[in-house]
């Protein structure tokens, strides 16, 4: 497990380190840990609106005799990359952004523009709070390599943020809708978890696509989607693909007990019937949900907790339990 630490200290001798401002840096430093913790995690499994909080009990922040430092691994079996992917991505936030610039670098690295704009507040305060002591530096990095954070340009930032907006060119997974006006006759909307969706198509052909698929189960709509400043997806412009969604490829699989990155994705088959079904018939996973939010997690609860039980030689297997592991084989 990586360590990482984060410290204030003087710039000269003598100096002292407020408590108010260490602990003000803690809670600064939490919070840019969880928001990315939390961004890669939706990320990953294409979370829509719940995600369940004690899978983000793994980002938590320590004090000990070196100052903060981040300790988040979990003793299970399938502990995988995702606190150090997220360690790792804080830290070149920290550089882009003290660096003065980092507008379109968080552009690059946070596609979801809910939590690109976040993270930008949430490390433009941790720069303000340490600004406000200048005999004081704040320092991050791992031991042998401590580095001295810069500083932001906020007003740069500002900019950037209110030029980009809340839109980004993607996907959204859904239901295609139907409404009925005396002046407009049929209209489509999109259901996206708890979200009504307005769609606007590019060409009317891609529209007669869509109208072919209401009832017909869950679709992925590609367009400009728009949300609101509480992350809301509210509508859809440009609208130029509308397919039925059969499938869901996971790359890292994901759980409050640890986490599996796989060679070859894990295919999740994808059923809307008024609930949510998602199942990998060779592993033997099948789950049904309300919530689009609660299949993808318990789906990915009972791949780690399969990789966990089964998927290590040294325990002697049968019957179903020796084909279920001979079948997550194919994933390490």
């Amino acid at each position: 497990m990586r360590n990482f630490i984060v410290n204030v200290v003087p710039k000269t001798e003598g100096e002292r380190v407020p408590a108010t401002l260490a602990g003000q840096i803690m809670i600064d430093v939490q919070q840019i840990l969880s928001d990315i913790g939390e961004y890669i995690i939706r990320r990953e499994l294409g979370i829509q609106k719940s995600l369940r909080p004690e899978i983000l009990s793994r980002f938590i922040l320590y004090m000990d005799e070196n100052g903060i430092s981040i300790g988040t691994s979990t003793e299970s079996l399938a502990v995988g990359s995702i606190t150090e992917e997220t360690i790792d991505l804080m830290e070149a936030t920290m550089d882009a952004m003290g660096s003065g610039t980092g507008g379109y670098w968080m552009e690059d690295n946070f596609a979801d523009p809910y939590f690109r704009n976040h993270i930008i507040y949430d490390v433009a305060a941790l720069s303000e709070h340490i600004n406000e002591y200048p005999d004081l530096s704040f320092m991050y990095g791992s031991p042998d390599n401590l580095k001295t954070f810069g500083k932001v340009d906020i007003a740069r930032l500002d900019a950037f943020m209110k030029d980009r907006g809340m839109s980004i060119n993607g996907a959204a997974l859904g239901i295609i809708t139907a409404s009925h006006s005396k002046s407009k006759g049929q209209i489509l909307g999109f259901e996206s978890g708890t979200d009504k969706v307005r769609l606007q198509f590019r060409e009317k052909a891609v529209e007669n696509v869509a109208r072919t698929l209401i009832g017909k189960g869950a679709v992925y709509i590609v367009g400009r989607l728009m949300y609101s400043s509480d992350g809301d997806l509210l509508e859809i412009r440009d609208v130029s693909n509308v397919t039925q969604a059969h499938t869901m490829r996971f790359r890292k699989l994901i759980s409050s007990d640890g986490d599996v990155s796989v060679k070859e994705p894990v295919v999740a088959e994808i059923l809307y019937d008024g609930e949510w079904h998602l199942k990998n018939e060779t592993l033997g996973i099948s789950v049904s949900k309300p919530t689009w939010d609660e299949a993808v997690q318990t789906f990915n609860d009972y791949f780690v907790f399969l990789w966990t039980e089964y998927s290590y030689d040294d325990i002697e297997l049968v019957g179903e339990d020796a084909e279920i592991r001979e079948a997550l084989k194919a994933y390490m």
